[in-house]
């Protein structure tokens, strides 16, 4: 399989990525690009150049010093963070990473683990991970992670801990085990015969549910920029109980029958906007808990929100939430306005069920007649079957 590097020197594929860079940010269309630039395999080269830009942008997707990968690479790629926390919670002696896919992940485990090997079906992949990274105990390897021959070579590497991140289709209804490849019950069947220590990455929608085949494991929901991201199967003596979750700081909630959370009804002064991987473990008792927060328990159905009257700056609540103060509660649209008037506020983030095809037009509903400069929250509660509203701006 060609790739740019069958044509080019690494200088020259910088040189053309760069060209093909400025000509996309000023917004000249791809058949225009491509008739400018006609390189060999230019098509790659400008997915490199698209994927290069959209990185630097992104929150979620950036990949730091990482040089080459494309658009569907920069889709799927594990963010810097992610693949950090990954590789402190599993770090051994030996570890194998099947389908490394660009080698983000597997260059982490290297930096915590002391000899690591990486293996990949797409050759295309491979080049581009060899060119990404090429630490002295990180080894590529291109093959089949289902096939005799790299089955093989895996037991004799003999490793400590196994680590996959299995390919999904790019979307889908409902996840399901059943279109992930290459097939997790074959991964665990066989590999678990090299080692018991295994952590899969699986879409974190998938219920616990269907993955109660696979057998006895952690569920542990990842946390990123106060959103799920991810979700880790870790089986043997990786596990360290049933359900946790946790976020790329290290700060993490296990699951704990015997605790007793306060609920509220009205918020107080304080009110703590939480990770969506809190609710989806399941963990919103123990997170409470383990803050000393109150649980607002009328608000609406997927929106965890803690309270507390003095602010709360404990770790676990800087990682796994956003904190607002609270100046006003109201179900009046008037006195809405008139307490986003008095206090300066010119945007309103919206931060309720709502249609999205509505959302700018529902906003502009406040904004039009503001003229501060402050940026509010908006939150819903129900009580007594009639929705109030929590004015609220965010403390840094």
């Amino acid at each position: 399989m060609e790739t740019i590097f069958d044509f080019y020197t690494d200088k020259e594929i910088l040189e053309k990525l760069n060209k093909l860079t400025l000509l996309i940010e000023e917004k000249n269309k791809d058949e225009y690009i491509l008739k400018k630039c006609n390189y060999s395999g230019n098509n790659e080269l400008l997915d490199i150049a698209k994927a290069r830009i959209k990185s630097k942008i992104s929150k979620d997707k950036y990949v730091g010093e990482v040089k080459y990968f494309n658009l569907n690479d920069l889709r799927f790629s594990t963010p810097l963070k992610v693949a950090e926390y990954r590789a402190k919670r599993i770090s051994s002696n030996t570890l194998v990473d099947l389908c490394s896919g660009i080698g983000i992940q597997s260059a982490a485990f290297s930096k915590h683990s002391k000899n690591v090997f990486a293996i990949e079906l797409d050759p295309r992949k491979v080049v581009y991970s060899k060119k990404n990274f090429n630490q002295e105990n990180l080894k590529f390897i291109q093959g089949d992670v289902l096939s005799e021959k790299i089955i093989e070579e895996i037991r004799k590497i003999k490793p400590d801990i196994i680590f996959c991140d299995p390919e999904r289709l790019d979307s889908e209804k409902e996840r399901n085990l059943e279109s992930i490849k290459p097939s997790i019950n074959d991964l665990i069947k066989i590999y678990s015969k090299i080692t018991e220590n295994i952590c899969l990455e699986l879409p974190p929608q998938i219920s616990l549910e269907k993955l109660g085949i696979l057998g006895d494991f952690e569920v542990e929901y990842l946390s990123f920029n106060n959103k799920l991201n991810r979700m880790n199967l870790y089986f043997g003596k990786l596990k360290k109980c049933k359900i946790s979750v946790a976020d790329v700081s290290g700060e993490r909630i296990e699951n704990n029958k015997g605790i007793i959370a306060d609920y509220i009804t009205k918020p107080l002064r304080y009110i703590y906007e939480s990770s969506s991987a809190i609710e989806k473990a399941g963990l919103i008792e123990e997170f409470a808990f383990k803050t000393k927060c109150h649980i607002l328990e009328n608000t609406e159905n997927g929106k965890v929100i803690l309270t507390s009257e003095k602010v709360n700056n404990s770790p676990l609540i800087k990682a796994f939430s956003k904190t607002y103060e609270v100046v006003g509660i109201t179900n009046n649209f008037k006195e809405i306005l008139s307490i986003l008037t008095k206090l300066g506020f010119g945007k309103v983030l919206l931060k309720y069920n709502i249609d999205p095809s509505n959302y700018w037009k529902e906003r502009n509903r406040f904004e039009k007649n503001l003229k501060g400069t402050k940026e509010a929250t908006l939150f819903k509660i129900i009580e007594n079957n009639k929705e109030f509203f929590i004015i609220s701006k965010e403390k840094n």
